[in-house]
């Protein structure tokens, strides 16, 4: 008889065990899920594998969402972690949540006023907002404190030639010739640096695409930049936007619909796509 009640003891303990692991395992999702909010699914456990080199990769070749899990992964463990949490901001910035990027950035930058890549994204902030002058002056800030990485400095160059296209189209006729003739060189530059980083592409391929060719536009020049974005950087919407608008003008209708509707699907508020309705 004590056989068999040592049986059923061990068989009744092996059963309560499962149960209490199992609703276990069952309330650490749901307070996972509560503790961040807006996941469909509970987030992995921060590996000791994930480095922010990691994060970073992912950042340069448009993997946005990728990048920004590791980030929050990275910030979880430390909140003060700064290449982390500039590689949130600048997500943020590409998503246009542009109040919530600065709000991050401001911080980086009062604990470290010459933190580079802040800089470089502030600047682009400005940019946005029409404060050319501001973000001139960023990036003036950074090539005056000798900035060394070539990464950092190509999209520098590719920032000021954008910055040139903008006060270009801005003025008359003199600013036309003023700004708009320093925007190639700038670009050029830029793709010496850093020819594996498809912003430096994007900006000489939007070069070729809207010049007109008296000042060296070049629809073929365009596309192959252009492809070459694509090629580092697959999601990256607005070289497919520009791509879209490239073959538009070269009148390949199926290849214009074919990018057209990736770019809705990857980045519907995409601003080139108000340019493609005109």
């Amino acid at each position: 008889m004590k056989k068999y009640l040592s049986i059923l003891l061990v068989v009744v303990c092996s059963v309560a065990a499962f149960f209490l692991v199992n609703t276990y395992q069952k309330r650490s999702c749901l307070l996972s899920s509560f503790l961040l909010p807006g996941r469909t699914e509970p987030p992995k456990e921060v590996s000791q594998n994930i480095s922010i080199d990691q994060g970073l990769e992912l950042l340069r070749v448009r993997e946005d969402k990728q990048a920004l899990v590791i980030f929050e992964q990275i910030l979880m463990q430390d909140q003060e972690d700064t290449a982390a949490s500039w590689g949130k901001a600048e997500v943020l910035r590409r998503r246009r949540d542009f109040q919530e990027s600065e709000g991050i950035l401001n911080k980086i930058l009062f604990k470290d006023n010459s933190y580079i890549p802040a800089l470089i994204s502030l600047s682009y902030i400005r940019y946005n907002d029409g404060e050319l002058g501001q973000a001139e002056d960023l990036l003036n800030q950074v090539l005056e404190g000798g900035c060394q990485d070539r990464n950092n400095l190509a999209l520098i160059y590719m920032m000021l030639g954008s910055i040139n296209s903008k006060r270009s189209k801005r003025g008359w006729f003199f600013s036309k010739i003023k700004y708009g003739t320093q925007i190639k060189r700038y670009f050029l530059k830029a793709q010496e640096l850093a020819p594996d980083l498809p912003e430096v592409h994007l900006g000489l391929g939007t070069f070729y695409l809207l010049a007109p060719s008296l000042f060296g536009g070049n629809l073929e020049e365009a596309i192959k930049q252009l492809e070459l974005a694509e090629k580092i950087a697959p999601e990256f919407a607005t070289v497919k936007a520009r791509l879209a608008q490239a073959y538009k003008k070269k009148g390949q209708q199926e290849k214009y619909n074919y990018y057209l509707n990736q770019v809705k699907e990857l980045d519907p508020e995409n601003e080139v796509l108000e340019e493609l309705r005109d």
